[in-house]
């Protein structure tokens, strides 16, 4: 499969080598569009990497699979152009910063003879084992989720490129409940296939920001969020998302998913199991067995999505994925600066081209 990175902003700098190192894909180059902020990044990551740099159109023409890593704030933009040239799109999280973003990507993809989905970690082992635990019956009905998404620092550049791709509004669309909240939206969906009725949540976002000490009081918004859902069936979930100060586990991010069932209940920690160890001297390290599972869970998802083009099959996180997924957050977003008003997330429009 030959893959463009369309705009080479967000996460491109990891996804490159990844995709390099993978057997059946190639790179074809890095495309940006003539007005991008941030072309600049783009021809860098071409210099860095050694992959041609393209214009949009001359990139689209050349690749099966156009991946988009601009800012947040730009990817339907870049996803909507590409599934309109009908290549198949997979875009970086979270691949809209509100359902109107969202269901124009379902539009474009229902229009397109090209397979949309997006970056998640669904696929990761952890959360692949859990989901076919919870469908063997074994914890018996899915009654209640617990989710837990947190990055350790990172905002000096190590995890996150610049600080203002997860601050700054006008690039990010918030803060880490927009960066964040969409993975443990799709989990908890993904577990039990079951929609958000209402949504509430609380935040760090000004005036109370940030509550980690950070950029993100700069820019009035939250480094940390807690939200309560409640789906359908009576079935409730909790979600929490910040960026911590302290490491929580040995990679740059620490996930853990559990789900509370009627006879049992089954935890997925993306961070076990692990190899620890601990010196007297007080040095202690720990390795995930298999590799930092957000390596694994990205690997995992190339390839599946590579397959689902080649065998024309349904990808994992479909459209309507991710229109609820943008939506649970949307909601959040919502009630925290009501102060946990409840609200319903948005479902998509009919009638609407």
């Amino acid at each position: 499969m030959r893959i463009l990175i369309a705009s080479g902003v967000r996460h491109a700098r990891d996804y490159v080598p990844l995709l390099r190192s993978m057997p059946g894909i190639e790179v074809v180059g890095c495309a940006d569009t003539a007005d991008s902020p941030f072309a600049e990044d783009s021809a860098a990551l071409a210099g860095a990497t050694g992959i041609p740099l393209l214009d949009l159109d001359q990139g689209l023409a050349r690749c099966d699979i156009a991946l988009v890593c601009s800012e947040p704030t730009r990817h339907v933009d870049l996803a909507v152009r590409a599934l309109e040239a009908d290549r198949h799109v997979l875009v970086d999280k979270p691949a809209a910063t509100d359902t109107r973003g969202a269901q124009r990507l379902w539009d474009a993809a229902d229009r397109s003879r090209g397979l949309l989905s997006a970056v998640h970690r669904l696929h990761s082992p952890q959360i692949a084992r859990a989901r076919r635990i919870v469908d063997s019956g074994a914890i018996g009905l899915p009654l209640a989720v617990d989710a837990e998404w947190l990055a350790a620092g990172g905002l000096d550049g190590a995890t996150v490129e610049r600080p203002e791709l997860v601050c700054d509004p006008a690039l990010s669309g918030g803060g880490e409940l927009m960066n964040f909240g969409w993975y443990p939206a799709l989990a908890i969906r993904h577990l039990t296939g079951l929609e958000v009725e209402e949504v509430v949540a609380f935040s760090s976002a000004a005036p109370h920001a940030p509550l980690f000490d950070g950029p993100h009081g700069a820019h009035g918004v939250e480094d940390a969020a807690v939200l309560s859902l409640r789906l359908r069936n009576g079935v409730v979930a909790t979600a929490t998302v910040a960026r911590t100060p302290a490491g929580v586990g040995p990679a740059p991010v620490s996930s853990t998913v559990r789900v509370l069932g009627s006879h049992g209940h089954v935890l997925a920690d993306e961070d076990a199991p692990s190899v620890a160890v601990r010196a007297a001297d007080g040095y202690s390290v720990s390795r995930p067995v298999g590799g930092p599972a957000g390596a694994t869970a990205l690997r995992r998802l190339f390839t599946e999505f590579c397959d689902d083009i080649r065998y024309a099959r349904t990808p994992l996180v479909t459209a309507a994925d991710i229109h609820a997924a943008v939506a649970v957050v949307e909601a959040a977003l919502s009630s925290a600066r009501e102060d946990g008003v409840p609200v319903a997330p948005a479902v998509r429009a009919t009638g609407v081209a």
